[in-house]
């Protein structure tokens, strides 16, 4: 069956799947993506029910767009204006840190949704990990930018290790009520990555 689902151009049409989004992105964070149906989000956004089914299938199709936003966003702040080339190793580990760790306070009650979801169903998680493989690629880039004093040999393994330690630790600072200090948790990751990665 082929897809009948179109790509908004102009002013208005872009206006109403934003809209989409949004409200999905509400309601996915406030009662859970199970709990959420397309009539409430098209209700919430405004829009009629046949609208939202000319941008997305169903709702799985604006999750899966949702999440490829949050990965999309954190890429784009890590990597402007050519910053691997540009930035000495311990500022760019820093910087990646700390933008996956604004990234969660941002939209906390959706990357727990996220989280949640990605751990009860492989093909939620096969979604994610999708997108986190690109996050990987960009710190194999960097070590690859960065290869004087590289400790490591496999660089595929450590970006791994790195990304997933990143996020263990961005969960427990963002996802639960606690009274860490933020920068030195940025402070002490970076270090931890730096020992780790080089001489």
């Amino acid at each position: 069956m082929p897809d009948k689902t179109r790509t908004p151009k102009q002013k208005r049409s872009i206006e109403k799947k934003e809209a989409i989004k949004k409200a999905s992105l509400e309601l996915f964070s406030e009662i859970g993506y199970h709990n959420t149906t397309t009539n409430e989000i098209a209700k919430r956004a405004g829009v009629s029910i046949g609208s939202l089914y000319s941008y997305y299938p169903d709702k799985r199709a604006i999750y899966d767009e949702l999440v490829g936003d949050i990965y999309s966003d954190t890429l784009s702040k890590v990597i402007s204006s050519d910053t691997i080339p540009n930035m000495p190793i311990r500022d760019l580990v820093k910087l990646f840190i700390s933008i996956v760790l604004r990234s969660h306070e941002y939209l906390t009650a959706f990357q727990k949704e996220i989280s949640a979801l990605s751990m009860q169903y492989p093909d939620l998680h096969d979604l994610e990990n999708k997108y986190r493989s690109n996050i990987i690629s960009l710190l194999v880039g960097m070590f690859k930018e960065n290869c004087e004093g590289l400790r490591i040999k496999d660089l595929d393994t450590a970006a791994l290790i790195i990304q997933c330690s990143v996020e263990a630790v961005i969960h427990e600072v963002t996802f639960y009520p606690n009274n860490y200090d933020k920068e030195k948790v940025i402070n002490e990751m970076t270090d931890l990555i730096c020992r780790y990665c080089f001489i």
